[in-house]
């Protein structure tokens, strides 16, 4: 009498690395969706976060005159004099007419109102995040260093800004009749460390005849949206702008 051969049960090796195979290829894929549409929401929420902030910046200039100015000319204090400016803690005011503005405490003393001036800003608090939403109250930047200092991204890099420099040396150096917003995207070259904002070139072209003149003067040069890299600049096709050329 012959028995029933039994039948085998479970997976052969090669069936397994064969299922193996197909999950992680279908999570690969997945995956690549799921980050293409996160960068496109990412890529959508920077534009809007700039078309807010030159909103704010067409409305500053209104009430005062002019665009935000920055006080110094340092790379950092453009973000931090922006911030102050569009949050209403600093104005800027011409002590004559045609005089180079300085940038004031909104409720200065020489101001109409003076210690009871209102604060007016020209952004909703949060409506843009910031380096710290937590510390973005009127009298965060009085003393001296304040924790809400910068607009962020949604890279969680600084929005870069542009304009005139408040000095009498440097006022008259910016030739272009527009301010320079700028986030440097999910392309920007690494930065240097954790917590290091991605250096000055890559937001700003320095190739420009005689020297990094983009920073300075406010032309954008034809070669901003190259994609060289090292010795012939940063990545930048994927930055996202308030201005075209």
């Amino acid at each position: 009498m012959r028995h029933p051969i039994a039948r085998r049960s479970g997976f052969t090796l090669i069936e397994l690395l064969i299922v193996i195979t197909i999950i992680g290829i279908l999570a690969g894929i997945t995956f690549g969706l799921f980050k293409s549409a996160n960068n496109g929401r990412n890529k959508a929420k920077a534009k809007g976060d700039i078309q807010a902030i030159s909103m704010a910046c067409q409305s500053y200039r209104k009430a005062y005159g002019d665009f935000p100015g920055c006080a110094s000319g340092a790379d950092d204090s453009y973000r931090k004099d922006l911030l102050d400016q569009l949050l209403g803690r600093r104005l800027i005011r011409a002590a004559t007419p045609g005089a180079v503005p300085t940038l004031l405490p909104f409720d200065d003393s020489s101001l109409p109102g003076g210690s009871t001036r209102k604060q007016r800003g020209f952004l909703n608090y949060e409506e843009i995040t910031t380096n710290d939403n937590t510390k973005i109250s009127t009298d965060d930047w009085r003393g001296g260093n304040p924790s809400c200092f910068e607009f962020r991204d949604p890279w969680d890099n600084a929005y870069d800004y542009r304009y005139r420099v408040l000095t009498a040396a440097k006022y008259t150096d910016w030739k272009s009749p527009n301010f320079l917003c700028v986030s440097c995207g999910i392309n920007f070259a690494e930065s240097a460390g954790p917590g290091i904002m991605p250096d000055t070139l890559e937001y700003w072209d320095p190739a420009t005849s005689g020297g990094s003149t983009m920073t300075k003067s406010g032309i954008v040069p034809g070669t901003y949206f190259d994609q060289g890299t090292g010795s012939t600049g940063p990545f930048r096709a994927d930055n996202i702008v308030n201005w075209t050329n």
